[in-house]
């Protein structure tokens, strides 16, 4: 009898045992009835902030006043020394233009296989090297430059009398090369053509950040400052006045941007570190460098990026929208809501098999602070998510 006492207390203190360990763990793990599963995937480190960009280009004003002829088209590269633009003086008569295509056309038509045709040339020829001679001899000796008049007078003789043998139609023909000589003189003597300085993507477009938006001044940008530059868009057409913008020659090698930071953006920017940038209405990724970060104002900061990757529309931009990528993570994910700290250490709850949570210790590789990538479970693993107020 006593000894079946004794077995009961023995029995009666076990339950107790097993209902206090229960009560226990239940109360250790009450609150992690939300469960997350371990997928492969990834985390991106990024933040989307307002950029400027900023050009290494070249502005062409006009040398004198007059209007403008586009020889270049918009948004096209052109090498060094191919005419972009022609800009005829204010006093210059356009119907010169017309009369000289018109004269082009008529000699077209001719048929120069004519008696003393060839002959005339020539006369024709020697008559303006003549001409050549006496203008620079005239500057030096006036006696000597008299002869060569003669010269000049003798051969315009003989030319007259050429003409005079010839048929009909060869007076035609030369009364319409010396009307185009004297066309193509009025325009080249009353017009400028603007050759390229340097190789580039031609635009004949402003708007205002040509003096702030340059690579000579992209180091001493002031963040209030920009803020108050009127970026309105200006095309170039017809007339100008001397001064006026009037091209600009865009190197399509090297661009940049300027973004504008906050301290916590800054902070997690590297001078000498590669980003990748998102411009908002461009759909590809672009690759860059920062350069240079520094403050732009008492709150701001700017950072220089130099872009490696063309954006097609950057040379007609001043100021985009884009997403900065620092950093993209791959590997085990997981909510970071479901990071706990026991005993000091960072981990997880697994559920096994017997859905008895395991606690794993894990290395985390990188988190954007909604998810983590880390190293220490396997994919697939079922994970207990602590409510708010547990975990770290």
């Amino acid at each position: 009898m006593i000894n079946v006492g004794k077995n009961l207390l023995k029995i009666l203190a076990l339950i107790v045992i097993l209902v206090y360990l229960g009560k226990l763990l239940f109360s250790t793990y009450k609150g992690r009835e939300e469960t997350a599963v371990v997928t492969y995937g990834n985390v991106v480190i990024d933040f989307e902030t307002e950029a400027f960009v900023v050009k290494d280009e070249m502005i062409i004003k006009a040398p004198f006043d007059g209007k403008v002829e586009k020889l270049a088209k918009e948004g096209e590269r052109y090498s060094k020394g191919e005419p972009i633009f022609r800009i005829y003086s204010s006093s210059f008569e356009e119907d010169k233009l017309n009369m000289l295509k018109k004269v082009e056309e008529k000699l077209k038509e001719q048929d120069f296989d004519i008696p003393f045709y060839q002959d005339v040339k020539k006369i024709d020829d020697m008559i303006k090297k003549e001409e050549k001679n006496y203008n620079e001899m005239l500057k030096q000796d006036e006696k000597s430059a008299q002869k060569i008049l003669a010269r000049i007078e003798v051969l315009k003789a003989k030319k007259e009398e050429i003409l005079n043998k010839a048929p009909s139609v060869l007076r035609t023909v030369e009364n319409l090369r010396e009307q185009k000589e004297y066309l193509e003189k009025y325009i080249s003597e009353n017009s400028t053509t603007v050759n390229a300085p340097e190789a580039g993507i031609i635009s004949f477009t402003f708007d205002g950040s040509e003096r702030v938006l340059n690579s000579k001044n992209m180091f001493n940008l002031n963040v209030s400052h920009l803020s108050t530059v009127n970026f309105d868009i200006k095309k170039v057409e017809g007339i100008v006045k001397e001064g006026d913008f009037v091209c600009k020659v865009v190197d399509n090698f090297d661009w940049y941007l300027a973004l504008i930071l906050s301290e916590e953006q800054a902070g997690l920017l590297k001078e000498g570190s590669n980003v990748k940038i998102f411009i908002s209405d461009y759909p590809a990724e672009l690759r860059g460098k920062i350069i240079k970060i520094y403050k732009g104002d008492d709150k701001l900061y700017v950072g220089i990026v130099k872009m490696i990757d063309i954006y097609p529309e950057f040379y007609k931009k001043a100021k985009i929208k884009v997403k900065v990528v620092l950093k993209e993570y791959w590997g085990m994910k997981l909510p970071f809501s479901a990071v706990v700290t026991e005993n000091g250490e960072k981990g997880v709850w697994v559920l096994g098999i017997s859905s008895k949570p395991v606690f794993k210790k894990i290395d985390i590789e990188g988190t954007d602070g909604r998810y983590v990538i880390l190293k220490g479970v396997k994919i697939y693993d079922k994970v207990l998510i602590p409510k708010k107020g547990r975990g770290d």
